[in-house]
């Protein structure tokens, strides 16, 4: 993840005019989310999230937070370069993560895979139109620990 963000912090801040002069780079994003494992508990999503998408060649940070909204998930999304949007859904099936992002133009999706830790995520994210762009996000290190979901009250 270390070496995404570097190579992807090198393209964003490389001079304007040596950028203008060479082809857009495609930053590859690969994910092995591992198997999830069917006896353990659901990972717990509750959290910070560093995120890094690459629509149209260009990569796009930013912070996402997931949070409880009574028994399901809930939370904001916020790009650097543009305004919070809300995640209005998010849907964790064995390793397989579901979210949907409200934005003025309609509805942009994100389908991908969690790691077996459940501390990254890999996938795509369509947009309203029907572009589709990579995406990782990696959970940030926290000492709180929110009531896991089986247990939260609907």
């Amino acid at each position: 993840m270390k070496r995404l963000m570097t190579l992807a912090l090198a393209v964003a801040f490389a001079a304007p005019a040596a950028v203008a002069a060479q082809p857009v780079p495609s930053i590859a994003v690969n994910c092995d989310a591992g198997a999830a494992t069917a006896a353990a508990e659901a990972p717990n999503l509750h959290g910070h999230w560093d995120f890094l998408m690459v629509p149209r060649g260009t990569p796009s940070f930013g912070l996402m937070s997931i949070g409880f909204i009574g028994a399901d998930y809930g939370g904001s999304l916020a790009p650097v370069r543009t305004a919070p949007v809300v995640l209005r859904n998010v849907t964790l099936t064995g390793n397989s993560i579901h979210m949907v992002v409200a934005s003025r133009e309609g509805d942009v999706l994100f389908d991908g895979k969690l790691s077996a830790k459940g501390d990254f995520m890999c996938g795509t994210v369509t947009y309203h139109g029907g572009d589709t762009f990579p995406m990782v996000a990696q959970k940030r290190p926290s000492t709180y620990q929110s009531q896991p979901q089986a247990q939260r009250a609907r």
